[in-house]
């Protein structure tokens, strides 16, 4: 039947998950921002207090510090890959968060971040004290089913689509529709019943085909802007530097002769540093001429300095100032970043630029922890780890500072954006209109 066949093509035509709404700016963004709180606590939380299993496995499987540090970098790395691991609900959570909100964007982000710091206070010893009853082994068995809380968090993230948003391309026979907006329903009819014996079938070949899913879910226009190019060299550092630190915090105060408990508690130092870092980031104003991304740039700067200055901390009181300095630079960074991403890409862009940053900053966690054993293997000392990752993070917010040159301003609007993929001509309301006119013309040719 025509009627049917025009009502289907408009019904997939017009489906959404609900009614193009304006950012709510808190409502249901909270309990999104809860979850994120969850995440965070169980995804970054459990991979920044792994360091108390660092000499452990080096001692169990007797291999360098390069390869015991190859563990967590791939933890640390394939949680910020799209699609992997604990990135599965991390990028969704915080992206969806940043849609949720405007206003109050770093305010939620530093809630939902705040959650690995608060464990990370409590985990370090919590996970000595498993590994001391229960084996390494064991101890791993038991933080799985802590992980496993964020299954049952993941249902309060309900998708939102925002007034931004364009329509979806149109594939199939209704883009004859989508295409020939002005023409009346009696072309809209004969279209649409040419197409029920002549399908519109286009063939593409198997590079095209992952070319267009690809663009169909990252705006890759991203890659060739100026700005996201230095934005993404910087997080790139930025990721290779961070996490250093932690997992070699514990085993340098080890090889001080620092006993097990206490050199886990420098971890908790640095979590309670964290937790007020993340807690004060939401009290920086937020002025025309020093945006989120000159404020994260200042923040990593700063943590590059602290680190570099970290191997003249050689008694346990100054490795613990030393904790507590990096973890309160290291909070803020966190509910920066977040808010610089939608800045350089744009709010209507923020899941294709968070997804982009994740996977850059996820390859820099890939290759510092291994590189950084490496120096250690070659220089007998973890002071060389620490000027590697000082210096990285340094180079890191130097680069950011370049985004303040007029090469690198954003010159587009964010309704000047549109993903390269999309050929819909039609909004949403513009679609309801058009299916008015379909139905009523269906409806007088059924009655003559």
């Amino acid at each position: 039947m025509v009627d049917h066949l025009v009502m289907e093509q408009i019904r997939q035509l017009t489906w959404k998950p609900g009614r193009p709404v304006d950012p709510p700016d808190g409502g249901w963004g909270w309990m999104v921002a809860l979850t994120g709180f969850v995440v965070c606590a169980c995804s970054y939380g459990v991979t920044r207090s792994l360091g108390v299993f660092f000499v452990t496995w080096q001692d169990y499987f007797s291999v360098t510090a390069a390869q015991t540090g190859l563990i967590q970098s791939i933890i640390t790395g394939v949680l910020n890959l799209a699609g992997f691991g604990y990135s599965l609900s991390l990028i969704t959570t915080m992206a969806t968060i940043g849609r949720y909100f405007t206003t109050h964007r770093l305010r939620a982000n530093s809630f939902a971040s705040i959650g690995n710091s608060i464990v990370s206070f409590a985990f370090p010893p919590l996970f000595q004290y498993l590994m001391d009853e229960y084996t390494w082994r064991g101890a791993l068995l038991l933080i799985g089913g802590i992980v496993l809380q964020v299954a049952g968090f993941g249902a309060l993230v309900r998708p939102i689509v925002l007034k931004g948003d364009v329509t979806p391309k149109c594939d199939r026979t209704g883009d004859v529709i989508m295409k020939q907006s002005s023409t009346n329903g009696e072309k809209l009819l004969e279209n649409s019943s040419t197409a029920e014996s002549t399908p519109q079938t286009t063939h593409y070949s198997p590079r095209e085909t992952i070319m267009r899913k690809i663009s169909s879910v990252i705006d890759v226009k991203l890659l060739t802007e100026p700005r996201c190019i230095v934005f993404g060299t910087a997080v790139f550092l930025f990721g290779f530097g961070r996490f250093v630190p932690n997992i070699y915090l514990v085993p340098r105060a080890r090889a001080f002769g620092v006993e097990e408990y206490p050199s886990a508690f420098l971890l908790s130092i640095l979590a309670i540093g964290d937790i007020i870092g993340r807690a004060s980031v939401v009290l920086l104003p937020e002025w025309p001429k020093f945006r989120r991304v000159d404020q994260y740039a200042v923040n990593i700067f700063l943590m590059g300095v602290v680190t570099l200055f970290a191997p003249l901390a050689k008694t346990y009181a100054t490795m613990a100032v030393y904790s507590g300095f990096y973890g309160l630079l290291m909070g803020g960074c966190v509910p920066l970043l977040y808010s610089a991403i939608a800045e350089i890409g744009g709010a209507n862009r923020i899941s294709s630029s968070l997804g982009i940053a994740m996977f850059i900053r996820g390859i820099g966690n890939l290759a510092g922890p291994p590189i950084s054993g490496w120096l250690r293997d070659i220089t007998g000392s973890f002071d060389a780890t620490l000027l590697e990752a000082g210096g990285c993070m340094v180079l890191a917010g130097l680069l950011l500072f370049l985004l303040r040159l007029p090469m690198f301003q954003n010159t587009e609007t964010e309704e000047d954006i549109v993903e390269p993929e999309v050929k819909c001509l039609l909004t949403a309301e513009k679609v309801q209109t058009e299916t008015v006119s379909v139905q009523t013309h269906i409806f007088r040719e059924t009655t003559c």
